[in-house]
């Protein structure tokens, strides 16, 4: 259930609205939710109605009225929502169901916390509820209009407490504009001036700030005939002064201490959960075991909830995960580890974790469980100070490992206890256990052998049916059930008996979605079930129901992504329904068209990548990149269809390269050339992109062997554009050894015959900016400005950003190389905060090098020092660094030695060492500051 009052008004139930036709209900039901819980008397909802001129006929009339509200709210699935308590009546609902408790509570949260990261997380969420202004469309009257003002008085404090917040994360460049607008609307809020005159002096426009001052005065002397109040003038003289207090303080990071994700239900302890939580204090690994749907993925988060270890709890998904090689690949994603140099991601993982205190929690290893338990005792070995919590159907049979089988919930009680609150929760207000439906409830669990995820599916039913009509339900269904899966662990057999049972309650077209959709790994679009799931039986037309009907049953879940919903299987529902594609001999033909699906989604990431959508593909990509992995794993691993995981893998150069994934990138392009070994232009392709990926990580002398056979290949094939590319990209690797002449030489022709050709891309914008920054290494600066110049104004004419990047930071080069110091660190500055955007480590590596040497030759011998530390953190998870090329590392070299004249070895190193501690986020701040 939702009351949203923060705009216009709405009560929601299961069966949908509630149509409030007057203006009356709906003050009816403001009045009440305001104090949810809480009797309203009488007195005071006739006081609400009628405010101004109770008539003589109000009683009957509020009677009346309460009348056909409770009969609209028991028709949308609420029950006995409001109910009569003398001295009147109430709202039986809890406050976190109405918006406007929801939304103080999350402002009174964010005042009290001393984070400001917390607190403005927290009130832009609480501000995120209004939709509108409050109590708009409720009846007018003296009530409405105080409660509406008290609600208008409490929104604006937040806003004007998150933009404190923001200032105190060093946000002013944001809020400047934001506050300025504000003003304009609210002149007579001397907190919102006061914020405006800190955020312009923060950006370093202390005029504006003074103008703010004096903008607020004449609107306070012209409108109220007051004068600014004492903080507002002190303000004026701190500006006016320069008074050092006015800047950002210092302040000390907030560890985020893991990323396990915030409870959405409550938790119903278990007898074991006690046991866990001693062994993992006592052992370094502990695996839960249990058939699926048992609870050992909630056990394992509420018991390393409780733990709080220095460097974090992490939680690794691997569900989702199909390619076992990928194992270190996805601990090294949630851990945010980064790291494209091409060494193997369990090295790179036992150098992040030598030295952490940390707690792992591994959920749902069975289907990679030998992979896991090489990297579990790996680690273990080499990191002495971390544990790990494993959930699997099978021990990982790692030494020292403790076993932990989780059996069902006891009967009756924790079961009873979890069906009473899922039933609850399913609607809010209507469900407890009593001697009415007790025997009813506890026969029930006993049927479920006490399976939770079995108990919560059959809760979420009590909207529909009775706990006694459901135990009629699943006893049918156990009998049809009784000669089915005789080879599976009785577990097992009551968990498939709930599934089918849930599944009969899907419409046929509901079921074939279930079936079908189990074929994406991770989340999907609408999109992309009407592509890959429909068909005769199941139509395009009909497919938004049908998601909409899974969605509403609780099958499918909804998550949104760059405003674009998404959905998801749980994971046993995803296997549920694997079983049933598999029985219906669909299973190939979906996976077919799933991979050509994904296959087309790679076609037109490639095509957009040269469009102003190239930002948005970046997000685009992220979230498929499960179902971009399951397509080229089946390409890859089924006969007859490694030439279009070849071409996939090929096609997906932009993501490889241009989001920062050089390692899986090498991965998938090494295992489909190693499949493909005749000549073809996608085989020509792929060792282009391939000696790219190598030439980016610094690995060059993998390149030569890889470009000679594409170039003879694509001699063989006349693939005139495939050996194009392969000369830009041997080009750029002469040109990382430090052979300018021949890299000058090769990049010129890949520039001359990308124009013969016709191309035009990003490639061929980045074999300019190449050839660019080659002769501004010989000195010819003027040229490589004029390249670069060039480039830059193709790329704004055609919205592309990632390339553009790279021609901004040659063009600081020679910026810095011709003495323009505050040209080079605006251009240097602008990469930097396009490669951001794009997480591209590379561009980010070189643009902080360049901003630490305009910061030492301007005089900030310290603050270059901590750039070249932080440089130095992000070439470690790039490759190597400054491609071990003297001509890149020339300028590094000057940057160090200026330093350490300037600081001292001592001092140098402490800088050095504070930049090498901070993140890539950090380092990319500290170099915009």
């Amino acid at each position: 259930m939702i009351i949203r009052l923060l705009g216009p008004l709405e009560l929601t139930g299961p069966n949908g609205a509630v149509q409030l036709s007057s203006a009356g209900q709906r003050t009816l039901v403001a009045r009440l939710a305001l104090k949810p819980g809480e009797t309203v008397p009488k007195s005071a909802l006739v006081d609400a109605l009628w405010s101004d001129e109770v008539p003589a006929t109000a009683t009957k009339t509020l009677h009346s009225l309460l009348a056909r509200l409770r009969n609209q709210i028991r028709d949308a699935g609420l029950g006995e929502l409001i109910t009569t308590r003398e001295p009147g009546y109430v709202l039986n609902a809890s406050a976190d169901t109405v918006d406007v408790a929801r939304f103080e509570a999350l402002v009174a949260a964010a005042r009290a916390s001393n984070d400001p990261v917390e607190s403005a997380r927290q009130l832009r969420e609480a501000l995120a509820l209004w939709t509108g202004d409050p109590l708009a469309d409720c009846r007018p009257g003296e009530w409405t209009r105080q409660e509406s003002a008290r609600l208008t008085e409490l929104r604006m404090d937040a806003t004007e407490a998150l933009m404190d917040a923001s200032l105190a994360l060093g946000e002013h460049a944001a809020v400047a504009p934001l506050v300025n607008s504000l003003v304009e609307q609210h002149p007579f809020r001397e907190r919102l001036w006061e914020q405006l005159m800190i955020a312009l002096y923060r950006c370093g426009r202390q005029a504006e700030s003074l103008a703010a001052f004096h903008r607020a005065r004449g609107v306070l002397v012209d409108e109220l005939g007051i004068e600014p109040g004492t903080r507002l003038r002190d303000l004026e003289q701190a500006v006016l002064s320069g008074d050092p207090r006015l800047d950002l303080p210092e302040r000390v990071p907030v560890v985020v201490r893991g990323n396990l994700p915030a409870d959405r239900s409550s938790f119903v302890d278990r007898p074991e959960t006690e046991h866990v939580a001693d062994l993992i204090r006592q052992h370094r690994l502990v695996t839960l075991v249990g058939v699926g749907g048992v609870g050992k993925t909630r056990l394992a988060v509420h018991v390393a909830r409780g733990e709080q270890p220095p460097d974090g709890v992490w939680l690794v998904e691997l569900a989702a995960l199909r390619d076992r090689a990928l194992v270190p690949h996805t601990v090294a994603e949630a851990l945010g580890v980064v790291d494209q140099t091409g060494r193997g991601q369990l090295s790179v993982l036992t150098e992040f974790l030598a030295d952490r205190d940390a707690l792992l929690v591994l959920d749902n290893c069975e289907h990679v469980v030998d992979h896991c338990a090489v990297l579990v005792d790996t680690l273990l070995r080499v990191a002495p100070k971390l544990r790990v919590i494993a959930t699997s159907r099978r021990a990982l049979r790692v030494y020292g490992e403790q076993v932990m089988s989780v059996a069902p919930l006891s009967v009756p009680y924790p079961a009873a206890t979890l069906f009473a609150q899922r039933a609850n929760a399913a609607v809010p207000g209507s469900f407890v256990i009593t001697e009415a439906n007790e025997q009813a409830v506890t026969d029930l669990c006993r049927r479920l052998d006490g399976i939770p995820l079995a108990i919560e599916m059959a809760a979420l039913r009590v909207r529909a049916l009775t706990p006694a009509q459901l135990l009629e339900r699943l006893d049918d269904r156990f009998r049809v059930l009784t000669d089915d899966g005789r080879t599976a662990l009785p577990q097992h057999q009551t968990l498939l008996a709930t599934m089918d049972w849930s599944f009969d309650l899907c419409s046929p077209r509901e079921q074939l979605l279930w079936a079908r959709a189990s074929v994406f790994a991770g989340s999907f679009d609408l999109a992309a079930a009407e592509a890959v799931c429909s068909d005769d039986a199941l139509t395009a037309d009909y497919m938004f129901d049908a998601v909409d009907g899974l969605v509403d049953k609780s099958v499918l879940q909804r998550e949104e992504h760059a405003g674009v919903a998404r959905y998801r299987l749980l994971e046993t529902m995803r296997q549920y329904g694997q079983t049933r594609l598999r029985a219906s001999d669909e299973e190939s033909r979906l996976r077919l068209r799933h991979r050509d699906w994904y296959a087309g989604i790679a076609e037109q990431g490639e095509r957009a990548w040269f469009t102003p959508r190239q930002a948005a593909t970046v997000g685009w990509m992220t979230a498929e990149s499960g179902n971009i992995r399951a397509a080229l794993e089946y390409s890859l691993t089924t006969p007859g269809e490694a030439d279009t995981g070849l071409r996939l893998a090929a096609t997906l150069w932009f993501y490889w390269v241009g989001c920062g994934r050089f390692a899986e990138g090498r991965h998938w392009l090494n295992w489909a050339l190693s499949l493909e070994t005749e000549p073809s232009r996608a085989r020509c392709k792929a060792l282009w992109v391939t000696g790219y990926v190598a030439t980016l990580q610094g690995n060059t002398s993998a390149v030569p062997a890889l470009l000679e056979s594409c170039r003879a290949e694509a001699s063989l094939l006349d693939d005139e554009d495939a050996d194009v590319y392969a000369t830009y990209v041997q080009g750029a690797a002469a040109v990382f050894d430090d052979d300018l002449p021949t890299g000058a030489s090769l990049l010129a022709e890949a520039d001359r015959r990308h124009s013969e050709l016709g191309h035009l891309d990003s490639n061929v914008i980045m074999a300019r900016v190449a050839l660019a920054i080659t002769v501004a290494f010989g000195g010819e600066l003027d040229r490589a400005a004029a390249l670069c110049t060039e480039a830059r104004s193709v790329c704004e004419e055609n919205g592309e950003l990632w390339a553009r990047a790279y021609a901004l930071y040659v063009l600081a080069f020679v910026a810095m190389g011709r003495g323009d110091v505050v040209e080079a660190r605006e251009l240097a500055t602008s990469s930097l905060r396009i490669k951001e955007k794009f997480d591209d480590l590379l561009g980010i590596a070189v643009s902080v090098e360049l901003l630490a040497l305009i910061s030492v030759v301007t005089g900030s011998a310290a603050h270059a020092a901590l750039l070249l530390g932080g440089a130095d953190r992000v070439w470690q998870s790039v490759g190597l660094p400054l491609f071990g090329s003297a001509n890149f590392a020339a300028s590094h070299d000057q940057c160090v030695a200026l330093c350490l004249q300037a600081l001292g070895d001592e001092t140098y190193a402490a800088e050095f060492a504070r930049g090498s501690a901070m993140t890539v986020a950090q380092v990319v701040a500290a170099a915009q500051s």
